[in-house]
């Protein structure tokens, strides 16, 4: 099963920091307080679940500095893209996924069509591969390179009650390639395209000429 192969499986896998996450990325950053009080959890059971979403790389957590009296707040947020805090655990994971890149080779025949060969995109694609693999994922992508299926979701029979699910994976798979900084972008996710396969749409702001 995934969750014996896939690590990020297990953080994922509950209901209740899938909704923490969700309402970081609607929202933005916000106090465990507001997180208790949007979900019905009580604080202590809301930060006990953004700390494990914390030590996956999922959320960032930061001090408020404070001018007066009284105990600085601590906000918590969805890491997206240049808002990656330097040094934390997603910019590690990134940095990792580049360094066993041979991952990639695995899933892909060769580098996407639309978009000429570059160390960039082989780090997207790195680190797209590591985070599929870590989550429990089999990940094709389709002759054009502008799709990448998604096989053998290990989430589906949580997606059935819950599609913010499939809104929240699409917002992980989007700040991955964001952080990598290349020429690929996730347009959309299209939950179960076909039998047990959804679809990432990606664009390529890289189109020229191939050297």
């Amino acid at each position: 099963m995934c969750p014996a192969r896939a690590p990020s499986y297990r953080t994922l896998a509950s209901l209740r920091r899938i909704t923490l996450l969700d309402l970081l990325q609607r929202q933005g950053a916000m106090t465990v307080e507001q997180l208790a009080e949007a979900t019905g959890l009580h604080p202590n059971t809301a930060r006990e679940h953004l700390h494990r979403l914390i030590d996956a790389g999922f959320v960032t957590s930061e001090t408020e500095p404070r001018d007066g009296k009284g105990r600085p707040r601590i906000v918590y947020a969805a890491p997206r893209g240049a808002d990656h805090r330097a040094g934390s655990i997603r910019e590690a994971k990134v940095a990792a996924a580049l360094r066993h890149g041979e991952q990639v080779r695995r899933m892909l025949s060769a580098e996407p069509a639309p978009c000429r060969p570059s160390p960039s995109l082989s780090r997207q694609l790195d680190a797209l591969d590591d985070h599929l693999d870590d989550v429990g994922f089999d990940g094709s992508v389709s002759e054009d390179g502008l799709h990448v299926h998604l096989h053998g979701c290990p989430f589906a029979d949580l997606v059935t009650e819950h599609p913010e699910v499939c809104r929240v994976h699409f917002g992980l798979l989007r700040g991955i390639l964001e952080q990598a900084d290349g020429p690929l972008s996730a347009e959309e996710l299209h939950p179960f395209s076909s039998p047990n396969t959804c679809t990432l749409d990606l664009h390529c702001s890289d189109t020229g000429p191939q050297h």
